[in-house]
């Protein structure tokens, strides 16, 4: 595991994130985020393996090792946070929300406990470009549908209306290209009082894109 993925993990795999960027970019209203529990997702790995999936546990674990998977009062939340846009990722994230519900069903008896959950699944693009697909929207199958967040295309006013943690780590990765500005948010106040988890993401990105 790199050192980015390290901190993906050490940030975004915070209930406290996830609930932030669905409130504010997904459902508008607010999600308590003391009320989302973290689920492991080994179970939908072994129900595709039942169903007749190909991966391997080492590619499953490499395709979804940045994916994040909260129960919530009402639904499942899946956040994936992506370096790199494929033209495959419609069909990555179809195959696993499949797996989620083929194991809600069979391994976690949701029929028998209050329902299936729907399911709402974000992508995160952790790049300061815009993605290079031509309409992400238009690759999805027609029965499908996830979010994407992408800071490339986030404004200053929106970025100011988030707390000062996960505003700052999505600026920084919207200006990452523009070496004039990112010195100056990294000396600036707002840089300083960031949490730890937050500034070594920003950091472990920043030694990322400077290896590319």
């Amino acid at each position: 595991m790199s050192s980015l993925d390290d901190a993906v993990k050490g940030y975004f795999g915070q209930k406290e994130v996830i609930a932030e960027l669905i409130n504010h970019f997904i459902l508008k209203e607010e999600v308590n985020p003391s009320e989302m529990v973290p689920v492991d997702i080994m179970p939908i790995f072994y129900k595709l393996k039942d169903y007749g999936s190909k991966l391997t546990l080492e590619k499953f674990q490499s395709m979804y090792r940045n994916l994040f998977l909260m129960k919530a009062e009402k639904f499942y939340c899946v956040l994936l946070v992506e370096t790199e846009m494929s033209n495959a990722l419609p069909i990555k994230l179809c195959l696993f929300e499949n797996g989620l519900y083929a194991t809600e069903i069979e391994t976690w008896n949701c029929l028998d406990n209050g329902g299936l959950l729907p399911c709402m699944t974000v992508v995160l693009y952790l790049s300061p470009k815009q993605n290079h697909l031509h309409d992400i929207a238009s690759e999805q199958p027609a029965d499908y549908y996830f979010y994407m967040i992408e800071p490339a295309k986030i404004t200053n006013d929106t970025i100011a209306e988030l707390s000062e943690d996960l505003g700052g780590v999505l600026r920084l990765i919207r200006i990452s290209n523009d070496i004039e500005k990112k010195q100056e948010f990294l000396s600036g106040e707002a840089y300083a009082r960031m949490g730890n988890s937050a500034r070594e993401l920003i950091q472990s990105f920043s030694d990322y894109l400077s290896q590319k």
